[in-house]
């Protein structure tokens, strides 16, 4: 048990790191935009920014589901990979299907990268709608200038 909660924590720890370093890239990203963006405000011409961001923001989310998956294969928990791939996706996601389980020794890890999961997807979330909040303050003091 105790292989198992460090193994979590490692792996919890290495998701949460590949979530803050992509999520600091876009704000770089995002905030080299924002000029370009408060001069010239169309919706059409700003969909762009959204699409990359949710972009982005998917892949980090697969690639953490891949690090679980990779764990999972590497320590033999479940038989190939596309096992793998799919227990992570549901346990990363809270979705938990029930099909595919880890064995006794294994199943705590199992309920850390759900927790993970929910964090870091709520992490996105709130990432994601600040950009969104921010375009709507745009939109306003654009609509009371005019």
């Amino acid at each position: 048990m105790l292989q198992a909660l460090i193994a979590a924590f490692v792996l919890a720890f290495l998701s949460a790191l590949i979530h803050a370093l992509g999520l600091l890239g876009l704000l770089y990203w995002q905030t080299r935009q924002w000029p370009r963006i408060e001069a010239d405000f169309r919706p059409r011409r700003n969909l762009p920014v959204f699409l990359i961001l949710f972009g982005v923001i998917l892949g980090l989310h697969l690639a953490e589901i891949g690090l679980w998956a990779d764990f999972y294969v590497w320590r033999s928990c479940l038989p190939d990979l596309e096992s793998s791939l799919y227990f992570s996706a549901a346990s990363y996601s809270t979705a938990g299907y029930g099909d595919i389980v880890l064995s006794r020794a294994w199943r705590l890890v199992g309920v850390m990268e759900s927790v993970t999961g929910a964090l870091l997807l709520g992490w996105s979330a709130a990432f994601f709608f600040t950009v969104v909040h921010r375009f709507f303050e745009i939109r306003i003091r654009r609509w009371q200038k005019e």
